[in-house]
């Protein structure tokens, strides 16, 4: 997919008529051809001909950029999620791709054969990390058998759209998730209610891990998280304390090791174990 339409920054000066246009009716819609000529003579203080703005609405409009409805023009909604996806693909990419020290909020890393060992500072960190880490293999496939083991769910209730689009997406991929939890707090359970919502497998389990687990394609990865912060996310959980979880125990620096093993043989007996929870009343 090729754009060759750059769209200026809000409140920037556009660096053409089309890149022009389209900031106009960003912010107002459907024009006419009339009024976005006025309104260029405006804001931009547009020297060219009624013409020229005819023309380089026409060619907008020809490559589906904008759409006519009644001789008034406004920005064609496809296009605006065809560049967010390609946008969305470009940093999936280059955030993955970036050498493993670069990378926001590692303190140190190594890696042997197929095993990687990462330590970040916060629970944030390591989320971001792993976040981007399976949209860029998870885009690659479909299909797959996504399995969480946790000891605690905390995640939907910071979810923005775009979280829940990420959800949305690799469902349509064919891909399927599934979650053990061993927590029961109220939130946890307005979690369970939220990933339900989404046809996403959750379910309470009774027995505590050792570490969080996620397991999907080849890759086993295991999440450390140290013994005091797993505490206060437990008591903050049962205090319904959602800032005091965000402040307190997912932006508190620490050391959280994150061990990725590529094991195909492992990874799949680790799904079994998962999806074996769910066989179970």
């Amino acid at each position: 997919m090729v754009f060759d339409l750059v769209v200026p920054d809000l409140g920037n000066k556009a660096k053409n008529t089309k890149d022009a246009i389209v900031s106009i009716l960003v912010s107002e819609w459907p024009l006419s051809l009339k009024q976005i000529f006025f309104a260029l003579k405006k804001n931009y203080h547009y020297s060219s001909s009624y013409q020229a703005v005819f023309k380089a609405v026409n060619e907008l409009q020809t490559k589906k950029v904008l759409v006519r409805k009644e001789k008034k023009y406004e920005i064609n909604v496809d296009w605006v999620k065809k560049l967010q996806s390609f946008t969305d693909v470009v940093e999936t990419n280059y955030y993955a791709q970036n050498k493993m020290h670069q990378l926001s909020g590692i303190k140190n890393s190594k890696q042997v054969k197929d095993l990687l060992i990462l330590n970040f500072e916060t629970i944030f960190d390591t989320e971001k990390y792993l976040y981007y880490f399976m949209k860029t293999e998870l885009f690659k496939t479909k299909g797959d058998k996504i399995c969480f083991s946790l000891n605690y769910e905390w995640r939907p209730i910071y979810y923005l759209r775009s979280e829940y689009n990420y959800y949305k997406r690799l469902m349509k991929r064919g891909h399927k998730f599934y979650f053990i939890c061993s927590g029961n707090s109220v939130i946890e359970k307005m979690c369970q209610d939220f990933y339900k919502k989404l046809n996403v497998n959750y379910k309470f389990v009774k027995n505590n891990f050792v570490c969080d687990t996620l397991v999907f394609g080849n890759y086993f990865i295991q999440i450390f998280i140290p013994e005091d912060l797993k505490k206060e996310m437990k008591k903050l959980l049962g205090k319904k304390d959602v800032m005091g979880i965000l402040t307190d125990v997912l932006e508190k620096k620490s050391d959280i090791r994150v061990v990725v093993t590529q094991d195909a043989a492992l990874a799949k007996e680790l799904k079994k174990q998962v999806l074996g929870e769910f066989k179970k009343k």
